[in-house]
């Protein structure tokens, strides 16, 4: 065997050792991205809608879910009204002992139907369930929801409406007290007219 010959087997083996120990490290690296660890969280819940529903009360009616206006039918106290006098009636409003939230209510819309009805003026303030609703509870400064010093006529609400708070469980209910007049000076020709005005109160959940 020749220098060269020798020479030229040692070269080549060398080589192969070389492809060999890249090849052990090139697998080395390989097995290290496949060992990655890996984990996983969950979370979950379960959820109620809250409750929010109102009923009312009349001196006429106890406490109910009044869907139509013969439902609450408020009572005045008066045989006959005469221009510039007042008649009084309250409604008073609460959420149900049900209702999981509070909210707020505001006097939507009042709708008269009858012939008196362009003769008639009213204003109302929101008071305690208990309150008189009488002259007594517009004196001083209360809280007014519809007109205040000055009347509306019964075919107009507040603009914005105002809103009052309501608490939730049927608790601390509100009392809307209404004083309603035939306008002062209405013509002779109303007299023994009549009309029946509905007032529409809208509760918004909190």
């Amino acid at each position: 065997m020749g220098g060269d010959e020798v020479s030229l087997r040692h070269r080549t083996f060398t080589r192969v050792r070389a492809v060999l120990a890249g090849a052990l490290v090139l697998g080395v690296g390989a097995s290290v991205t496949l060992a990655s660890w890996s984990d996983s969280e969950y979370a979950a819940g379960t959820f109620t809608a809250s409750t929010f529903r109102l009923e009312s009360s009349t001196q006429a009616a106890d406490w109910r879910d009044s869907t139509s206006a013969t439902d609450a039918s408020l009572t005045v106290n008066a045989t006959g009204l005469s221009p510039g006098a007042s008649a009084y009636s309250w409604l008073n409003i609460r959420t149900t002992p049900a209702s999981t939230v509070g909210g707020t209510i505001v006097l939507t819309s009042s709708t008269p139907v009858g012939d008196l009805s362009d003769a008639l003026e009213y204003r109302a303030v929101m008071k305690t369930s208990t309150s008189s609703c009488d002259a007594t509870a517009f004196s001083g400064a209360p809280t007014y929801i519809a007109g205040s010093s000055a009347y509306l006529p019964v075919t107009a609400v507040e603009a914005p409406a105002v809103a009052t708070p309501i608490a939730a469980a049927g608790s601390s209910p509100l009392r809307y007290c209404f004083d309603i007049r035939i306008k002062a000076g209405t013509d002779n020709s109303f007299q023994g007219k009549s009309a029946t005005v509905t007032w529409l109160f809208t509760g918004t959940s909190n």
